[in-house]
């Protein structure tokens, strides 16, 4: 598939922002910060899909949120995000629950499709891709006292 490619800010997934997540007192998932890789900024609404993947696997849509300017949301609540901006300096954080959490050297794969809705390519609302996914590896620490 074809897609438009920009990448405006060194690192798309923030290394430095992996936090782990402690439910109960319980290490149960992890979160991250990301930037856009995209000059103009975008509604919400106009992701047309979010995926994280950790070592080869998907991360189900279920056990995600995306937060950005304090507001939290399932994934499935962004297409109808119509009103939420996200500029291209802002920091949008994706929360994981993992159960057990995460530990070690593992690949965080980020595939970040958006739609740009003033670029039309094709008849009827065939709108220019942009692609702003990002594939690292990091080592995460465990927990202190395991």
């Amino acid at each position: 598939m074809f897609a438009m490619r920009m990448k405006l800010a060194p690192q798309i997934i923030k290394r430095e922002s992996f936090k782990p997540i402690y439910i109960h007192g319980k290490r149960q998932g992890l979160t991250f910060a990301l930037q856009l890789a995209y000059y103009r900024g975008h509604y919400l609404s106009d992701i047309d899909s979010l995926e994280v993947l950790i070592d080869g696997k998907k991360i189900p849509d279920e056990a995600m949120t995306f937060e950005l300017n304090g507001k939290e949301m399932p994934l499935y609540k962004l297409k109808y995000a119509v009103t939420e901006f996200w500029r291209q300096d802002d920091l949008a954080q994706l929360h994981l629950l993992l159960p057990n959490g995460l530990s070690g050297q593992h690949e965080i794969g980020l595939k970040l499709m958006l739609r740009i809705p003033y670029m039309q390519i094709g008849p009827g609302h065939t709108f220019m891709p942009l692609d702003s996914g990002e594939t690292i590896t990091i080592t995460l620490e465990g927990e202190k006292n395991e």
